[in-house]
């Protein structure tokens, strides 16, 4: 019987370049830069004008946890080009390195290039990893690196272990070090198969493989413990929960699977387990890295962005699906199956998630790409008027949307949330259970901090023709949609009057700020720019309170 994943057995070359070519023109289609890159920018642009690589200029707080990413983005900015342009140069070549290690890697495993093809197809498609790989993130660098170490691994399997495979393997271990801390997940699983397959173990191996991590990682860890004075990113410690996080890690592996309509391949995986990884090194050293990531997202709570933490992983875990299926799915009917469902999972994932199938907290792609330029958040048009009204001064903002606002507006900012604020996560109060959003900055933090003005983009940014209703409804309760603790005393004083000032993004948006701590420079733009105010008093709104700069 013919096999139903040879797909094409004529000429290859102008079938595979065609295929290439389409999947970076889908690739292109779905440029749409997240709100959490902008954090990463702003860290570069702050080292590339002398301030170092911290969020507000003398403050050393590691809150990004992707160094070599930010460094790219560095040099971005030293040859001329925005980070939010040359986060997007550089995601192409990444993007098509990916498709064609993928084909590599599905040809070595699957032992057909036909196969290579259709697993380079399945990753080229995949909804959440070419939604990310153009998200101005470093999540597409990361997953070439797994794709790199992978297929290093498996031509060592195959072919034994020489200086120049080990030498390149701990090259780009190190390289995935650099780009993200939970690179370390990778470096242990690779290294373990590396040194369990060494035949003729000498104490020069250990030198070729040692070299890289004494001149790359060791280092620059070395160098940012200094710097920051602590051996995490501080982003983990606003992230991660400890054991209140674990089943929002498990929530995250349940709706991936279901989304991308898995469980039938699992349930195929865990009946045939057994005798898929026996017989095969390769493939048993790729399930056993996508078991262990799966653990260490689990352990650290998952992430409130779709699948974001699982993109390393899932084409690997496509090989493993379509190795079980060629090898151990005997019956033709049950092989068209199967592989047509990974592909109807994408479409799956691409309509239903966030739409029919509830998130729970996990962002969908739709939404954390309109968080930066959506209609009606429009995080970047807030923080260009926030430069236009207040750049070069020393007003300070806080806000929990820590991204384009802060990066547009070049001030001084409070990150709610922690991950760019060192005592957030020791003194925040709980706000979620989603990672990243556990905690929120205390009012009396933002007081002592000296805090101008509060945005919350999401919650109190209003449609020009809607804003005459929302100020004739408006109350007091409406506050604790900055989720702060309005009712705690400052000081031992009640907070019992409040002052919104209306802040015009563009003709169609207004974005409403909490103007808390009063000062000369927030005045004279109100005055010079006739900005409209409202002023909020306990239980509710006062008729004749909202007043113009004079």
């Amino acid at each position: 019987m013919k096999n139903p994943l040879n797909l094409y057995t004529g000429n290859f070359k102008p079938v595979f370049w065609s295929v290439v070519i389409l999947l970076m023109l889908f690739a292109s289609y779905r440029i749409n830069i997240v709100d959490d890159a902008y954090i990463s920018f702003r860290y570069a642009r702050n080292l590339v004008e002398g301030h170092g690589l911290v969020f507000n200029p003398g403050e050393r707080v590691e809150g990004y946890s992707n160094f070599l990413w930010v460094m790219f983005m560095a040099a971005g900015l030293k040859l001329g080009i925005p980070p939010e342009q040359f986060s997007i140069v550089l995601a192409f070549p990444i993007f098509l390195a990916c498709l064609l290690l993928s084909f590599l890697i599905g040809r070595r495993v699957l032992r057909s290039r036909t196969r290579g093809l259709l697993l380079m197809a399945l990753v080229g498609t995949n909804w959440t990893i070419v939604s990310f790989a153009f998200s101005g993130m470093e999540t597409a660098l990361q997953l070439l690196e797994f794709l790199a170490a992978a297929y290093i691994v498996l031509d060592g399997l195959e072919r034994g272990w020489n200086r120049r495979r080990s030498l390149a393997l701990s090259i780009i271990l190190n390289i995935a070090l650099l780009t993200r801390p939970d690179g370390v997940v990778l470096a242990v699983i690779a290294l373990a198969a590396w040194h369990k397959t060494k035949r003729d173990f000498k104490l020069r191996d250990l030198f070729v493989i040692g070299i890289p991590f004494l001149l790359l990682f060791v280092p620059c860890y070395i160098w940012k413990v200094g710097y920051y004075h602590a051996l995490l990113p501080n982003s983990f410690h606003a992230k991660v929960q400890g054991l209140n996080g674990l089943p929002y890690g498990l929530l995250l592996i349940y709706l991936y699977s279901i989304t991308y309509l898995l469980f039938p391949h699992l349930v195929f995986l865990i009946i045939q387990g057994r005798d898929i990884f026996r017989k095969n090194a390769g493939v048993q050293f790729m399930g056993t890295l996508i078991l262990v990531w799966a653990l260490y997202v689990i352990a650290v709570g998952g992430d409130f962005m779709e699948f974001r933490f699982l993109v390393p992983v899932m084409p690997l875990l496509l090989v493993v699906i379509l190795y079980s299926i060629s090898t151990h799915a005997l019956n033709r009917r049950l092989k068209y199956g199967l592989i047509i469902c990974l592909f109807l999972g994408t479409v799956n994932d691409s309509l239903a998630f966030g739409r029919v199938i509830e998130g729970m907290g996990i962002q969908p792609v739709f939404e954390l790409t309109a968080l930066p330029k959506g209609p009606v958040t429009n995080c970047i048009g807030i923080g260009k008027k926030l430069d236009e009204f207040f750049g070069g001064s020393d007003v300070t903002i806080a806000t929990a949307a820590a991204g384009a606002i802060p990066y547009y507006s070049k001030l001084k900012t409070v990150d709610m949330l922690g991950i760019n604020d060192a005592m957030v996560p020791l003194i925040g109060e709980k706000l979620s259970p989603m990672p990243g959003h556990h905690k929120i900055a205390p009012l009396s933090y933002l007081v002592e901090r000296r805090v101008n003005l509060i945005i919350a983009p999401k919650n109190f940014s209003i449609r020009v023709e809607l804003l005459k209703d929302w100020i004739r409804h408006v109350t007091w309760k409406d506050l604790y949609h900055f989720y702060l603790d309005v009712n705690r005393a400052i000081d031992g004083m009640p907070m019992d009057e409040v002052t919104m000032l209306l802040i015009p993004v563009n003709d169609q948006l207004v974005t409403i700020a909490w103007y808390l701590t009063p000062c000369e420079e927030v005045e004279r733009v109100i005055r010079e720019n006739n900005l409209y105010s409202l002023r909020l008093t306990r239980p509710g709104y006062r008729t004749g309170d909202l007043r113009a700069g004079e």
